[in-house]
C-alpha cells in the first residue's frame, strides 16, 4: 500500500489529514462498526453507522488539511480565531464546478502538454543554444524557469496534476534537479469550496444530516487544498474533532484527467520503443494512477491512522509520538473525523523554544519516529514536511497529520532491503546486485559484469572513509566555488579512470529501476534532515541512526548462530551431490570443447571500446546525411528562386536547409562529447 501525500495550505497549522477511497468500483452497503479501541469516539449513540459508499481497488488522497493553533505563553494552546477566514471562490476555477465541460477540460490539458513540449525543446535542444553549444548556466537557468511555469500551470489546472506534481518532485531519477526543486515548492493553494457545499457533501457521506453526528459544525473551513478541505467541529459528547471533507466531483476530475495522461504515456512509451530507450512510461502513468485513487479514500486514510497508533504504542517507549484519533461514527468514503490536536509546526524553531521545548531532543525524535517507521514497523508516512509534523508545545509530543500518503514495506522487500545492508557491510558486490534484482530495482541484462564493479568500486571508496572515520571528503558548504568545482572535476576524473568504461556500458543498458517506495524513503529522508538541521545546527543524521544501523548488525549473528548447523548440513549435503555429478559435468565440458573446434559453438565477448566507436561512427554517418540533405536543399532553394513562380517552394526547401544544418551542428557537437569523454576513460 503506498498513497501519495497532499501539500496542505498551512493558514493554520494541523491537527488532521485524510485521503478517501473514490467511486468508481463496485457499489457496496458499508457498516462500519466501533474499531478496536475507539469505543469512546462513538458520536451518535455508540452504534454503527451505515453509509451507501463506493470503493475502487487503487488508493489515493485528499488534502491534507491541519485545524492547529500555535503555542501561547504558560505552555497553552490557544484556539485558532474564527476570524481566520479563507476564501471559497472555487467555483472560479472549471474544474471546481459541477458542471464543467470536459472538451474544455480536454483542450486545456493538451495545451498545457503542448506547450511544456516546446519549452522542453528550448531547454535540451543544442540548436537553441548560442553556437550550437550548451551551456550549463544558461540551461540550468532555462530549466528552473520552464520548472516554475510548470507549477504554476499545474495549481491552474488542478487536483490531478498538483497531485502528479508532488509525486514527481521525488524523481531525481526522472527530472533534471532544477525540476525537482520546484515541483518541491509545489502548495496546494487553491481556494476552499463553499461550506455548504462542505455539508452537503458530509450529509451525502455519512448518510444523515450534519447535526446527527454534529453538535457543532463551523461552516468557515481553517485549511484547505486541492483534494478537500478541514473543518471543526464538536461531536454531540462535547468533543472537539477536526473534519476532512472530500472535494465534491474529484472522481469524475480524475477519470478525464488521467485518460488523456494515459494517451501522453502511451504516445511516449512508443517514441522510447522506437528510440530504443530503456523507458517505463506507461508503468510511471499506472502508479500515478494508482495514487490518485487512493488518495481519496478516507476510509483507508484512517485505518491507516489506527494503525500507525497502534505501532507507536506497542514500542512502549515512545510515548513522545502522538497520532490523532478516529471517530469512525462520523467517518465515510469521503468525510474523514479525527480527535483536534493542535500543536506548532514542527519547523518553528522560535516559538518552541519558547514554549520550553528541548529542540534538539526534538530533532532526534523526529528522525528517531521515523527510523522505527521504516524499520520496525514496515508501515511509513511517505511526506513528514513541517505541514505533517507539529509538536504539542505543553508534552513535546510530535504529532503527525495528514495519513493519506503512507507506504507499506511488505517483508519479503523487508528482508531485501536488509540483505543491501549486510551486503554493503560486507563489501559483497555479487549479494548486492543480487539483492538488487530480488527488489526489481536492477533489471537483470546480458551482462552484469559492469554493474558489479562499480558497485564494488563505490562501496570500497565508502567503506574505506568509513573506517578513516571520515563522512566524506567534500569542502565545507561556505567553501570557495572555484574549489568545489575544482573538487568535483577531480573526482569525477578519478571515477571514469577507474570505472569509465562500467559507467559508459550502464549508460547504454540502463538497467537500473526505482520503485516509488524508495523514492518516497528518500524523500523522506531528505525533509527529515532539513527540519532537523533547522532545529539543531549540530544536528546529525549518521549519529541518530547509528543505533539502529547497530543494532541490525547485532541481529545478524545471531541468526547465523542459529541457522550455523542447518547451513553445514546443507553445505555438506550440496559438496556430495556434487561430488557425483563431477563425472556427467566433465563430459560436458568435453562436449563443449569439441562443438568450439568444429565451429557450432562461438564464445561472444562485449568490447565496450568497439561500442565506443560504433557509437561515434554512427553519429558521425548521421551528422554527414544531415549535411548532404542541407546542401542538397539549399542548392534547390537556390534553383526555384531563380525558376519557381511561387516562393514558397524555395521558403520550403531553404528552412529544410536550415534545419538539417542544425541538426548536423548538434552532431558534431555529440561526436565531441564522445571524443572527450573517450579521452577521460583512457586518462587521457
Amino acid at each position: 500500500m503506498c498513497a501519495l501525500q497532499n501539500k496542505e495550505l498551512e493558514s493554520t497549522r494541523g491537527a488532521v489529514g485524510g485521503s478517501g477511497r473514490g467511486g468508481g468500483g463496485v457499489h457496496q452497503r458499508l457498516s462500519w462498526e466501533v474499531q478496536h479501541d475507539d469505543a469512546a469516539s462513538l458520536g451518535v449513540g455508540g452504534k454503527p453507522v451505515e453509509v451507501a459508499g463506493v470503493r475502487n481497488g487503487v488508493e489515493p488522497a485528499v488534502a491534507s488539511g491541519a485545524a492547529a493553533a500555535a503555542g501561547a505563553p504558560g505552555g497553552k494552546v490557544a484556539r485558532p480565531s474564527a476570524a481566520v477566514r479563507m476564501r471559497t471562490d472555487a467555483e472560479r476555477f472549471a474544474w471546481s464546478r459541477d458542471d464543467y465541460n470536459e472538451g474544455v477540460r480536454t483542450a486545456q490539458t493538451w495545451s498545457f502538454f503542448l506547450g511544456l513540449q516546446v519549452r522542453r525543446q528550448f531547454d535540451e535542444g543544442k540548436w537553441a543554444y548560442p553556437g550550437g553549444k550548451i551551456d550549463a548556466e544558461e540551461q540550468s537557468r532555462r530549466r528552473r524557469r520552464t520548472a516554475a511555469w510548470v507549477r504554476e500551470n499545474l495549481l491552474r489546472l488542478g487536483p490531478t496534476f498538483i497531485k502528479v506534481g508532488q509525486l514527481f518532485s521525488s524523481r531525481s531519477d526522472l527530472l533534471p534537479k532544477e525540476w525537482v526543486e520546484e515541483l518541491g515548492q509545489l502548495q496546494d493553494r487553491v481556494p476552499a469550496f463553499s461550506g455548504e457545499r462542505a455539508v452537503r457533501t458530509v450529509e451525502e457521506g455519512l448518510g444523515g444530516p450534519v447535526s446527527a453526528y454534529f453538535a457543532s459544525f463551523d461552516m468557515e473551513p481553517v485549511a484547505a487544498a486541492s483534494l478537500g478541505q478541514v473543518h471543526r467541529a464538536t461531536l454531540r459528547d462535547g468533543r472537539e474533532v477536526a473534519v476532512k471533507v472530500q472535494r465534491p466531483g474529484l472522481k469524475r476530475l480524475f477519470d478525464i484527467d488521467l485518460k488523456n495522461l494515459k494517451i501522453l504515456a502511451e504516445r511516449q512509451q512508443a517514441k522510447a520503443d522506437a528510440d530504443g530507450e530503456n523507458a517505463d512510461f506507461v508503468g510511471i502513468y499506472e502508479e500515478c494512477a494508482a495514487v490518485l485513487y487512493r488518495e481519496i479514500d478516507y476510509i483507508l486514510e484512517g485505518q491507516t491512522a489506527d494503525r500507525f497508533r497502534r505501532n507507536f504504542a506497542g514500542d512502549g517507549d515512545a510515548g513522545w509520538v502522538k497520532v490523532p484519533r478516529v471517530h469512525w461514527a462520523a467517518t465515510g468514503p469521503t468525510v474523514l473525523t479525527m480527535e483536534y490536536c493542535p500543536g506548532v509546526k514542527i519547523s518553528e524553531r522560535a516559538v518552541l523554544e519558547a514554549a520550553g521545548v528541548d529542540v534538539k531532543l526534538l530533532a532526534s525524535r523526529a528522525t528517531e519516529s521515523y527510523l522505527r517507521q521504516i524499520l520496525r514497523h514496515g508501515l511509513f508516512h511517505a511526506d513528514p514536511h513541517p505541514g505533517n509534523l507539529s509538536v504539542d508545545p505543553r508534552t513535546s509530543q510530535i504529532i503527525y497529520y495528514d495519513f493519506g500518503m503512507a507506504c507499506e514495506i511488505a517483508p519479503d522487500v523487508r528482508d531485501r532491503l536488509l540483505g543491501v545492508f549486510y551486503a554493503t557491510y560486507e563489501r559483497d558486490a555479487d549479494m548486492v546486485v543480487e539483492q538488487l534484482i530480488a527488489l526489481g530495482a536492477l533489471v537483470p541484462t546480458g551482462d552484469l559484469t559492469s554493474v558489479r564493479r562499480s558497485i564494488q568500486y563505490f562501496i570500497d571508496r565508502v567503506g574505506d572513509a568509513a573506517e578513516r572515520g571520515q563522512q566524506t571528503q567534500q569542502l565545507p558548504a561556505d567553501a570557495d566555488p572555484e574549489a568545489k568545482k575544482a573538487q568535483a572535476k577531480a573526482q569525477e576524473s578519478e571515477t571514469l579512470g577507474a570505472i569509465g568504461e562500467d559507467l559508459f556500458a550502464i549508460a547504454l543498458d540502463q538497467p537500473f529501476r526505482f520503485p516509488a517506495t524508495f523514492t518516497f524513503v528518500v524523500r523522506a529522508f531528505t525533509t527529515l534532515e532539513g527540519v532537523g538541521k533547522g532545529l539543531d545546527p549540530d544536528y546529525d543524521f549518521g549519529r541518530v541512526g547509528s543505533p539502529y544501523a547497530q543494532e541490525l548488525l547485532d541481529l545478524r549473528p545471531s541468526d547465523a548462530v542459529a541457522n550455523g548447523l542447518d547451513a553445514f548440513t546443507s553445505s555438506a549435503s550440496k559438496l556430495a551431490e556434487d561430488a557425483g555429478q563431477v563425472p556427467d559435468r566433465v563430459r560436458r565440458v568435453e562436449d563443449v570443447l569439441k562443438r568450439i573446434e568444429r565451429g557450432d559453438l562461438r564464445p561472444r565477448t562485449r568490447a565496450l571500446e568497439a561500442e565506443r566507436a560504433l557509437r561515434r561512427a554512427s553519429v558521425f554517418q548521421g551528422v554527414t546525411l544531415d549535411a548532404v540533405l542541407a546542401a542538397t536543399c539549399l542548392n534547390v532553394s537556390m534553383f526555384l528562386s531563380d525558376h519557381a513562380t511561387s516562393s514558397l517552394p524555395t521558403a520550403f526547401s531553404l528552412a529544410l536547409a536550415l534545419a538539417a544544418s542544425g541538426k548536423a551542428a548538434v552532431g558534431l557537437q555529440r561526436v565531441r562529447r564522445l571524443d572527450r569523454f573517450e579521452n577521460k576513460v583512457k586518462g587521457g
